[in-house]
């Protein structure tokens, strides 16, 4: 038939509609992957290069069947034929080749010569291919193939495709490295790419390293997009590690949308073979039950069986009524040191259990609280050992009027612990109510604000001890007159400079001398930061509230530059005291004039460069109690150094240093230390470097930590992680000592 002769008739079953136009394309690369990749060297990508396809359009009317070609062929009856640069493009699916036939009663053909099977989001080149458009299923020979969100690309003698989209792989090999780049690929009896469930696997699979075989295994999956999928990931190896040579070997079980599992078999050659399950259900009604746990039969080091698990039930956060209930369970103190556990407990040494609840309205929120304190290290004994409260009740209201603020909270608490080890005046058992309110008036000017206010404190608990009872009752009345100033200039280049003093008179003052019972109140009163001495009662706690007649005064001074940013805030502020005072937390009566000197500043010294300080002096005196003094300098998420200074009592306790810096496009060295000069100790190290390449990367780290020397271990580890990009992370735990010794570290995504 003649190019310029148009076919007589429209097929009804498949919709054919016939343009005759010029060829497609000319000489073009030979494998799917170099058709659609573009080579970019501007040092934007990793891989020199991106994936491009052209887009794919879709007839507006479904089940139609266009086709062009050089010249085009029909029998009359039911054969049609296109020859030169034909085409066919049906919905989403798009078939390309020198020469197509098919039947148009059944869709059955065949395509010989360059032949290309475009479907969104992958491509399939091959010599030739049975095909059905009526299906778009196919049988692909000498093929290879390119899923473009992925980067999976691969070559094999057969291509099989499924009408829903799902491709079948015979005798192939795979890569998720860019094209012309062989550094590792998958060898495969088969391989299965089911777009349908977002989900790969290949049989009979050898590992390659430029094309020579260094694993096997009979099964291996991955991922095609960022669906939950049920299968093995990749395995965690570590060496050097309290537990020896250590390998995890995790399933993932995506038993449902709403509910999951991860099975995680630990083998560790110093101690034995550990069992993790990580278990998630979320109900109808948004409630979340969050199990861990791992279990450790027989330990060999310590030869006993070894557990830890939490349980967390939790209410959809963003109802009125929240609920909660966590369970914690560990065998000993040392097991989340020991194992780098995932269960993620409270307190390695006294595990907490509890059930809460809280009602919320617009003004006002009520609660309550029971929790079972068990204590799991034989060494925390006596006042150490936390109380259980059991229950807890809550209440807290405010009302927030056109000239007056009104607040109230509310506590009432049933105390008890273990009795052994507690000394004559220990508490062992009792109950508490406390409530704090506060009516305020508060004035707005451009200049500044002024605001009085009146508060109240209540305060009553009976607790039993072995030498008897003790009882304690009182209210604090008090008043407070807070005032601020608003000091501005604009500088010539546009930036804005503010200095803001203030200042608060509080004045508290008990009706009675208590008698001080303490279930968790602090053994003393924390004034790190400038905005704790504004604080109405700085003790946390309901246990207890002092008198002062006191005046808190600070300064506080602000540049912003033309743009809005901040490039320096300077704080120091100070306690003044009127009185002394009588009623404290030892019993023993205060008699400084002045608070500490408190202060902290931020300054940015040029665009990635911040310096930071905090200090504090003792009372009474300019002498330093504790201070730190931080340098920062920071261009990127992997280009970072870090500099940290800490004094107590005028001598340098501690020194930190992280650094992290990419060496190149591929190379990131690595090093943090934690120094004690006073010691002229560790605390601790931690050094490594990272590669990344195109298709794969690799960490090796060393790390000593001062808390894991033992008789049995000397504190050092070496650990080694290697990311096939694509398939996963072999030896994660590299990550996890990097996340824990080196501040600011983060896991970087993988780049292309």
């Amino acid at each position: 038939m003649n190019r310029s002769r148009q076919l007589p008739i429209l097929m009804r079953p498949l919709g054919l509609v016939v343009a005759l136009s010029a060829p497609l394309s000319q000489a073009e690369p030979t494998t799917a992957a170099a058709l659609d990749w573009v080579v970019d060297t501007s040092g934007t990508y990793l891989c020199q290069g991106y994936y491009s396809p052209p887009l794919l359009l879709i007839s507006d009317e479904p089940e139609t069947l266009n086709a062009e070609a050089d010249v085009t062929d029909y029998d009359g009856t039911d054969r049609v034929v296109l020859e030169g640069n034909a085409a066919l493009t049906r919905d989403d699916f798009q078939l390309e080749a020198d020469r197509i036939s098919f039947l148009n009663s059944t869709g059955d053909g065949d395509a010989e010569g360059s032949v290309k099977i475009r479907r969104p989001g992958s491509l399939l080149v091959g010599d030739a291919a049975s095909v059905n458009v009526r299906t778009n299923a196919f049988d692909l020979r000498n093929s290879s193939f390119v899923t473009h969100d992925n980067r999976l690309r691969g070559e094999s003698e057969f291509a099989i495709g499924a009408p829903n989209g799902d491709i079948r792989i015979v005798d192939g090999t795979m890569t998720f490295c860019a094209p012309g780049i062989n550094t590792w690929d998958l060898k495969a009896d088969r391989i299965f790419l089911n777009e349908s469930s977002g989900r790969g696997f290949a049989q009979g699979v050898t590992v390659r390293v430029k094309e020579m075989p260094v694993f096997y295994t009979p099964i291996l999956g991955f991922p095609l997009d960022d669906r939950r999928l049920t299968g093995f990931l990749f395995p965690s190896y570590s060496l050097g590690s309290t537990s020896g040579t250590e390998v995890v070997t995790p399933f993932y079980w995506n038993l449902d949308p709403a509910y999951d599992l991860l099975i995680q078999p630990r083998f560790m050659t110093a101690r034995g073979t550990a069992l993790g399950l990580h278990g998630r259900f979320l109900f109808d009604d948004y409630s979340l039950l969050d199990i861990k746990t791992e279990q450790l039969a027989d330990d060999k080091i310590t030869q006993t069986d070894r557990h830890v698990s939490r349980v967390e039930l939790t209410s959809d956060p963003s109802k009125a009524f929240i609920w909660q209930a966590i369970y914690e369970d560990a065998s000993d103190a040392s097991y989340q040191t020991d194992l780098d556990n995932f269960a993620g407990v409270s307190d390695e040494h006294q595990l907490t259990s509890s059930i809460s609840a809280t009602v919320r309205g617009d003004t006002w929120t009520a609660g309550w609280l029971v929790d079972q304190v068990d204590v799991i290290d034989p060494t925390v004994t006596g006042s150490s050992v936390k109380f259980s409260r059991q229950p807890q009740l809550t209440a807290s209201w405010f009302d927030t009027r056109d000239v007056y603020q009104l607040s109230a909270d509310a506590e009432l608490t049933e105390f008890t612990r273990d009795t052994t080890g507690l000394g004559t005046n220990d508490p062992s058992k009792g109950r508490r109510f406390s409530s704090d309110v506060k009516a305020e008036r508060p004035w707005q000017r451009t200049y500044g604000s002024l605001t009085p206010a009146v508060l109240g404190f209540a305060r009553w608990s009976e607790a039993t001890t072995t030498s008897g009872t003790q009882d304690n009752s009182y209210f604090t009345s008090g008043l407070s007159l807070d005032g601020q100033l608003f000091f501005d200039k604009q500088s010539a280049s546009g930036g804005l400079h503010t200095l803001t003093p203030r200042a608060k008179l509080l004045v508290r003052e008990p009706n009675t001398d208590p008698t001080l019972v303490r279930f968790d109140s602090p053994d003393s009163v924390s004034t790190d930061t400038v905005g704790q001495i504004f604080l109405d009662n700085p003790i946390s706690g309901g246990d207890f509230v002092g008198d002062t007649r006191e005046v808190a005064l600070s300064l506080t001074g602000r540049g912003l530059n033309a743009e809005g940013e901040e490039i320096y805030r300077a704080s120091v502020g100070r306690t003044i005291y009127l009185a002394d005072r009588d009623i404290t937390l030892n019993g023993t009566p205060e008699t400084s004039d002045q608070g500490p000197l408190v202060a902290d500043s931020t300054v940015r010294l040029a665009k990635h460069f911040q310096w930071n300080t905090r200090l504090q002096t003792e009372s009474d005196s300019e002498r330093l109690h504790s201070a730190t003094n931080e340098l920062k300098y920071r261009t990127s998420d992997t280009d970072y150094i870090t500099h940290r200074v800490v004094w107590t009592e005028e001598q340098a306790t501690r020194t930190d240093l992280y650094v992290s810096k990419m060496l190149g496009q591929q190379w990131r060295a690595l090093g943090g230390l934690q120094w004690e000069p006073h010691t002229e100790q560790r605390v601790n190290q931690v050094v490594g470097v990272e590669y990344e390449s195109c298709c794969w990367r690799a960490a090796l780290v060393h790390a000593y930590e001062r808390e894991q020397v033992s008789d049995t271990n000397s504190g050092h580890s070496v650990k080694l992680q290697l990311e096939l990009k694509g398939l996963g992370a072999l030896g994660r735990g590299t990550a996890n000592l990097l996340d824990r010794l080196l501040e600011d570290y983060e896991v970087s995504e993988s780049r292309y």
